[in-house]
């Protein structure tokens, strides 16, 4: 009897603590899982972007916390002696300040970045704003984490401040890169999306910004990219800025004795239709401009202000074709050797 009742005490010490933390992981798991479903419902009902950022924030976090918790219970209703108790503790707090920095980590990253790409107001570059705010939550995380721990912090950012001088000197060409493009990033000159053309010639869409360089996507979908310090002292143009409407000239030549002024008159109807067919219709009213008197034809131009420079060439394209379509139906042969005249219908 009484190597039974020591075996069942024994058994008791070990048995309960751990289906304390078995619980306790199936009630965090299970809390983990309502909490996702209820977040992914709302953010789908209500199009919240938030929602969406907490959604991929929280990912194990709830689960992990409730683990901590069934763990320190165990703890304080087992036999443990106060150092393994003590030592339990401050892992556990450990364990808790990182996943909660972990957490903050994600959402402040995802908040950046959905500033960046579609938020109310749009910041220059995501990535690296992104990058920055995430290194300063780990940063302090790290530190709270050594002040629970009993680590005096002031010595420690002393040594790190006379430290970081001397890292500062061995890393200057990175260091450059990340400050040249805070600086882009804060004077709003460049942002993702934007459409720009460098001086050495190369052109396409600014696809992101890190702490290192510029992605530029080219037309024909090659990726250039450009050291932030470079960019940050070339000279550039910039499509979209100050509004991302491109004045856009589509030459054009009739014969002479053409009536211009209803060749005006076409031409015009041919970049209204043009505009509404690659679905961008500009507010602007087109113009024609006589441009000159050539050899065998009069040289005309129209001219009108494409929405976003990466339709140009195709507006350009949609217009020749409407010209083509409208001289086709007043034009008696070749639109270029005969001359457009008025048609009037009997």
């Amino acid at each position: 009897m009484k190597l039974a009742a020591v075996s069942w005490t024994s058994l008791y010490d070990y048995v309960v603590p751990l289906g304390i933390v078995i619980i306790a992981i199936v009630l965090g798991v299970a809390l983990e899982i309502v909490v996702r479903r209820r977040l992914a419902r709302h953010a789908v009902v209500q199009q919240r972007v938030w929602l969406r950022v907490a959604l991929e924030s929280i990912d194990a976090g709830i689960a992990t916390w409730t683990a901590c918790l069934g763990v320190y219970v165990a703890i304080t209703t087992s036999a443990a002696s106060p150092t393994v108790a003590r030592l339990l503790d401050q892992l556990l707090v450990v364990l808790v300040l990182a996943s909660v920095t972990i957490v903050a980590v994600r959402f402040v990253g995802g908040a950046m970045r959905q500033l960046g790409y579609g938020g109310g107001q749009e910041i220059a570059s995501a990535t690296l704003l992104a990058s920055v705010a995430q290194g300063l939550v780990v940063g302090l995380g790290a530190l709270i984490i050594l002040s629970s721990l009993g680590v005096q912090i002031t010595p420690l950012l002393t040594a790190l401040g006379v430290g970081g001088l001397a890292v500062a000197l061995a890393l200057q060409p990175p260091l450059a890169n990340l400050f040249s493009g805070l600086q882009l990033a804060a004077s709003r000159q460049l942002r993702p999306g934007d459409y720009v053309r460098l001086q050495t010639g190369q052109e396409g869409l600014v696809e992101d910004i890190d702490w290192r360089s510029i992605s530029i996507r080219e037309p024909h979908n090659n990726l250039v990219i450009v050291p932030n310090l470079l960019l940050s002292q070339a000279i550039f143009t910039n499509y979209r800025l100050p509004e991302p409407r491109v004045a856009t000239r589509v030459p054009l030549r009739v014969a002479y004795g053409s009536d211009l002024d209803f060749v005006e008159q076409l031409a015009l109807e041919a970049a209204r239709l043009a505009l509404e067919d690659i679905g961008a219709p500009s507010r602007d009213r087109a113009y024609v401009r006589v441009e000159e008197f050539g050899e065998t034809t009069v040289n005309i131009s129209v001219n009108y202000f494409a929405p976003r420079v990466v339709i140009q060439e195709r507006s350009q394209s949609a217009v020749l074709r409407r010209f083509y379509e409208q001289l086709q139906g007043h034009c008696i042969g070749s639109p270029i050797k005969n001359a457009v005249r008025r048609q009037i219908n009997p």
